[in-house]
């Protein structure tokens, strides 16, 4: 067994022994030390020859220490030597070793997998698999979803907001806003996996690596997913001291700090790191009506991060990391970036697109709204003619994630390793919404989202011998998660959700009693405040095992299982926080279950509101069920609006004109639904078979077998419980890892095919309650249909990938991730219609052989570096990253309003630096081309939110 190295302290240093411990004040002191030093190096000349030989000889130290920690099954991220601080007076040049380094190239055959079992090299792993290193990430500041997908193959961000945004492997993964159903693409994050995609929705920073694997997970580490997995690891603690810091100024009054220091705090015991990212800056589209000028532009930046890690090796055979990171609660504007287009008026087969009257047109075109400087004209296309959005009630999303990691190693013998992984993460999502105009229709509407998970592994890595290596564990996770509703109503909402007979009601044909109209319009909604709560609680347990089998030095075969059960519930509860100006229009009551039973909301009975009963004199008549209390109520409505005793005396026109406002008023109010739970229970598994022959040093060939079950969830439906089946998924792949031309072009490829049963996604639906409301209603035809979260009965998924790199051009790096993907609905027999289709009688349509939404056939990410040493000590970069995307559909129900062609996107750096990242200074360009593709849209769309942006940045090593 290796002993753990001792290292002396220097007699030397300027530091003495008690600040070596302190990391910040032997920063300071070291601050204090390099800005007293002399300024040329020549009148030091062989402590300079001496420095060289300490760097040197301390870059071989820190490689044991690596090769140490490693063995030890430390976080396996060490960042490379820096020199010993013995002579810091001394300004050395870079040895001819150093400035190689600074500028030789990475290639894949280097790179290695860190969600595995252990450290494994690309090249050897079975699987399709992407990697992108942080220092790629870093050079043109791809610090989110959106950027780091762009440099990573077959894996699409899904934009949305912060709750809402979602990620796709091979087309599959896309999810709207449902806390009920798992992510189909897993994230994992620093060993701890994500419940919600939305946790991951924030910038990352002090990036290690990035890995993508394609197809189902699971047999190896954590929680399962069904088509792929993304792993971002962060830089370690280490025994090394280092400190990094940098700023950029740029566009749209950008300010970013991003930072990193750390080093040991004990000799050999005890080591730190801390990193943080101060992330601000206005977005490119402006808010035309917010007050709150915080809040005036939309994608905004306000985010600052930080994170503080501590490792313990105590022993040659233990080593324990504590990792605390914490984003708090700040306030960006996402929600409502939305271009209205003028909607066509016409169906294909020449019906009214809108023939009550409810459609934006027709809204802003009412006397209502004129002479109020806004209008249709204004209200449509305003991002692509102004650049502005209208809205007076939009106070932003306010976001924070926070969270702890413990992970705890022990080598209990030479062959096998313990890991416990121990994991805490809070999420919070709080957003105010608005429709889009300046008028007084939403307030404090919106959503708020409270989630925590906790999360318990422990794995048992071994290798007892050269045939066979495994790793099984055990896998533990609780989350709880409260998701709230909120909808509120100003004076002008009335008027606004009014269909066209209401209005006509209460304002245009209301002649003498115009008046009394337009306060009934006011009061139907106006104060109006509904509240809903869904909490959805989940418990997961798994035991998993995979094994690699060496059959011979050629041909190893990999196999995996994984047996994991669900316990899942969601309660429902909706209610009237206010009642608002017209609790005397109330409803009598509504149901709140799919068992028929009520809550009364105290309003009187009355005729229904329908275009036949004005004609026949009756809307708004009592009926003979009325309490006292409730005869009191109408006659107080009489006596407030029309300036009459009772409410008999009304004239048939002016019952019509109360029938409806209590129309306009019930139809907001909707249902309420009162503690309705649905509960879900399941066992699932996955597995992996892949066989991988090693045909030589440079190609090696394997097929693989991986099949993945997604947890089903339980949700409620207008209050009636239901239940999501699980999603299953089998897929096969061949593929080829090979190293060409000198090993100078790395090329992997694989070709695959996905067979998905109960594909889970929006589908078309019988409303059970709406059905029996209608039926109660005696309405012809009563069978409603609501879109809900359900399954597609089969999708499949074929395609071919390549990731590539070629370094045989000097000083330059070329890396390629493409991929063909086809991804179509097998059997859809009950879509959802589109816009444009809602004019035919049939409920569902049949997308059968269809393409899946937000799944391209190409997609291609190049990027290229070039480094070359120049003025001695210095090296010159630059590097670019182009994104290609294929035609993509975005609306899940397959609009043809909603294709966005192919494009693409680059960013672009160029910069000079020192070759030992003492200091850099880089000019970045992102969307460089200012690349805004976009889908045409039936009544609107969501512009692509980051036009061209460029910014400096000075980095450098304190």
């Amino acid at each position: 067994m290796t002993n753990r190295p001792h290292r002396t302290p220097d007699a030397s240093s300027p530091f003495p022994s008690a600040f070596r411990r302190k990391p910040v004040a032997a920063f300071l002191i070291a601050g204090l030390a390099i800005s007293s030093a002399p300024l040329h190096a020549a009148d030091e000349k062989s402590n300079a020859e001496l420095q060289g030989e300490l760097n040197r000889a301390n870059a071989e130290i820190q490689q044991l220490k690596r090769e140490l920690e490693k063995s030890r099954g430390a976080p396996s991220a060490v960042p490379a030597a820096a020199p010993v601080a013995a002579v810091p007076a001394v300004a050395v040049p870079p040895t001819p070793e150093e400035a190689a380094e600074a500028v030789k190239p990475q290639s894949l055959d280097s790179v290695v997998i860190r969600s595995r079992r252990q450290l494994e090299k690309l090249h050897d792993v079975p699987v399709s698999v992407s990697v992108v290193s942080g220092s790629e990430l870093a050079r043109e500041q791809a610090s989110d979803f959106e950027a780091i997908t762009k440099r990573l193959g077959n894996i699409t961000f899904n934009q949305n907001n912060t709750r809402g945004s979602s990620l796709s492997i091979r087309g599959l993964g896309r999810r709207g806003f449902t806390e009920t159903q798992d992510p189909s693409v897993g994230i994992i994050v620093d060993g701890v996996p994500y419940g919600l995609s939305q946790l991951g929705n924030f910038d990352f920073y002090d990036i290690q690596s990035v890995e993508v694997a394609r197809g189902p997970q699971g047999t190896l580490q954590g929680k399962g997913a069904s088509a792929g997995a993304l792993t971002i690891t962060s830089k370690q603690p280490s025994f090394t001291p280092s400190s990094d810091l940098e700023i950029t100024y740029g566009q749209r009054e950008t300010v970013m700090l991003k930072g990193a220091i750390g080093g040991p705090i004990i000799d050999d015991l005890l080591a730190w790191r801390g990193s943080f990212i101060v992330d601000n800056q206005r977005g490119y589209y402006t808010v035309a009506e917010d007050s709150n000028k915080q809040l005036d532009t939309m994608y905004n930046r306000n985010r600052v991060s930080a994170r503080t890690q501590f490792l313990l090796t105590p022993s040659p055979d233990f080593n324990a990391k504590l990792s605390v990171d914490i984003q708090p609660r700040a306030p960006q504007l996402q929600n409502g970036l939305t271009n209205f287009v003028d909607t066509p008026l016409y169906y294909a087969n020449g019906t009214l697109v809108d023939p009550s009257g409810t459609g934006n047109r027709t809204r802003l075109n009412r006397s209502w709204f004129a002479g109020r400087s806004f209008d249709y004209n204004t209200f449509i296309n305003s991002v692509t003619r102004e650049g502005k959005v209208y809205q007076n009630e939009t106070q932003g999303q306010i976001a924070s994630s926070n969270g702890a990691v413990a992970e705890l190693n022990y080598n209990l013998n030479d062959t096998h390793t313990l890991t416990s992984i121990t994991g805490y993460r809070q999420y919070t999502f709080q957003a105010r919404n608005d429709e889009g105009t300046p008028f007084d229709i939403s307030k404090l509407g919106g959503g708020s989202v409270f989630y925590n998970q906790t999360t318990q592994e422990f794995r048992l890595t071994g290798k007892p011998n050269k045939l066979v290596d495994y790793q099984t564990g055990v896998f533990l996770m609780r989350t709880e998660d409260e998701v709230e509703s909120r909808s509120g109503y100003g004076a002008d909402a009335g008027a606004w959700f009014a269909n066209n007979a209401q209005y006509g009601t209460l304002i245009t044909s209301a002649g003498t009693n115009v008046g009394a109209g337009r306060s009934l319009a006011t009061d139907s909604l106006n104060g109006l405040y509904k509240w809903g709560e869904q909490y959805i609680k989940t418990f997961s347990k798994a035991i998993y095992g995979q094994a690699n089998i060496h059959l011979t030095d050629q041909l190893t075969v990999t196999a995996g299982l994984r047996i994991g059960t669900e316990a899942r519930s969601t309660t429902q509860f909706n209610a009237l926080n206010n009642f608002g100006y017209g609790t005397a229009l109330n409803p009598v009551s509504v149901r709140i279950d799919g068992a028929g039973n009520t809550q009364s909301l105290g309003g009187f009975s009355s005729v229904a509101y329908t275009t036949a009963n004005v004609a026949n004199g009756t809307a708004g008549n009592l009926t003979g069920s009325n309490s006292a209390a409730q005869l009191a109520q109408a006659n107080a409505v009489a006596q407030k609006y029309f300036g009459v005793a009772t409410y008999a005396e009304l004239s048939a026109a002016q019952k019509a004109q109360v029938a409806a406002a209590k129309a306009i008023r019930a139809s907001q109010i909707a249902t309420l639904v009162n503690n309705v739970r649905s509960d879900y229970k399941d066992q699932l598994h996955s597995a992996v078979l892949s066989p991988k022959y090693k045909i030589n040093d440079d190609i090696t060939a394997y097929a693989s077998w991986q099949y993945g079950e997604k947890s089903g969830s339980a949700l409620v439906v207008n209050g009636i419980p239901t239940t999501v089946k699980p999603e299953k998924t089998n897929a096969y792949e061949l593929g080829v890892k090979t190293f060409l031309l000198n090993k100078t072009l790395t090329l992997n490829a694989d070709v695959f095919l996905m067979d998905i049963k109960d594909y889970q996604q929006t589908v078309v639906a019988v409303d059970d309650f709406a059905t029996q409301d209608n039926i109660k209603n005696g309405i012809a035809n009563p069978t409603a249909y609501a879109s809900v979260q359900g399954n597609v009965n089969k999708v499949q998924v074929s395609g071919v990938e390549v990731d590539a790199t070629y370094n045989g051009i000097p000083f330059t790096t070329f890396r390629l991730a493409a991929s063909y993907n086809d991804a179509r609905y097998k059997d859809f027999k009950n879509a959802g219609k589109p816009s444009e289709l809602a004019y035919l009688s049939n409920p569902f349509i049949d997308r059968s052989g269809t393409r899946l939404g937000e799944a391209p056939f190409w997609q291609a990410n190049l990027s290229g570096e070039y480094r070359r040493p120049v003025f001695g000590d210095k090296v010159f970069h630059a590097s670019f990253t182009t994104a290609y995307i294929g035609k993509a559909n975005t609306d899940e129900l397959i609009s043809d309003y909603a294709w966005v062609p192919d494009h693409a996107t680059t960013d672009l750096a160029i910069g000079l630096g020192h070759v030992r990242g003492n200091y850099d200074v880089t000019f970045i360009a992102k969307n460089a081309f200012n690349d805004t593709a976009h889908e045409q849209g039936w009544a609107s769309y969501t512009p692509y939110p980051y036009p061209r942006w460029y910014g400096i940045v000075f980095s450098g090593k304190l």
